[in-house]
């Protein structure tokens, strides 16, 4: 399996990121597809960019994805979706109950396009790196909305949107395949002193 990378958050200042833009992934996506299926890597992870796809609020455009589905279709490689990369649209309090509930109706409306123009089986990461991005962005603060000794607080609300995400894509597609990952990180303190280094 390989992957490509699909960030789109807002950093601590607001700035929006988009990786796959910054990759140019949208525009070569059968290339990359294909030099995967050439290193006989059948399957890959890649992103959906929610904040293109819902511009206005349960309003969807799927025209930012069209051409990740032209080269799935043509390239024949197995896509596991990640349905939220960290990105999320800006009118949305990530730590509200309507994050939730656009969430899932941002699942339903996202499931439907992806039944509809590719073959079985979906595979599908609700939430990406739960753990990571709730210290990120919630306990460290370098990822949107920045704020600081939350990352608890985060964690149980992206856990709660990843629960109900995939109950919704179940209810539609009974055998897709969940998968939810972090990485297994190492993080250093910078502090030398032999009580912070063994912490």
């Amino acid at each position: 399996m390989g992957g490509f990378e699909c960030s789109t958050h807002r950093d601590k200042t607001g700035r929006r990121l988009d990786l796959i833009a910054a990759t140019r992934h949208d525009e070569f996506a059968e290339e990359d597809y294909a030099r995967l299926m050439e290193l006989e890597l059948h399957g890959c992870r890649d992103g959906v960019r929610w904040h293109l796809i819902e511009p206005e609020p349960l309003k969807y455009d799927f025209g930012s994805l069209k051409n990740q589905i032209l080269a799935a279709k043509s390239t024949g490689i197995q896509v596991t979706w990640d349905y939220f990369h960290y990105g999320y649209p800006d009118d949305l309090d990530i730590f509200s109950e309507a994050f939730i509930e656009r969430f899932v109706a941002f699942s339903r409306a996202l499931t439907e396009y992806l039944t509809s123009e590719l073959p079985a089986p979906l595979l599908v990461c609700p939430v990406n790196e739960i753990s990571f991005f709730s210290w990120a962005a919630a306990h460290v603060g370098t990822f949107y909305p920045g704020v600081r000794r939350r990352g608890p607080e985060l964690k149980r609300q992206l856990v709660r949107a990843g629960i109900a995400s995939s109950r919704a894509i179940k209810s539609m597609v009974p055998d897709a395949t969940i998968l939810f990952t972090d990485p297994a990180i190492h993080v250093v303190t910078k502090d030398p002193t032999p009580s912070k280094l063994r912490a």
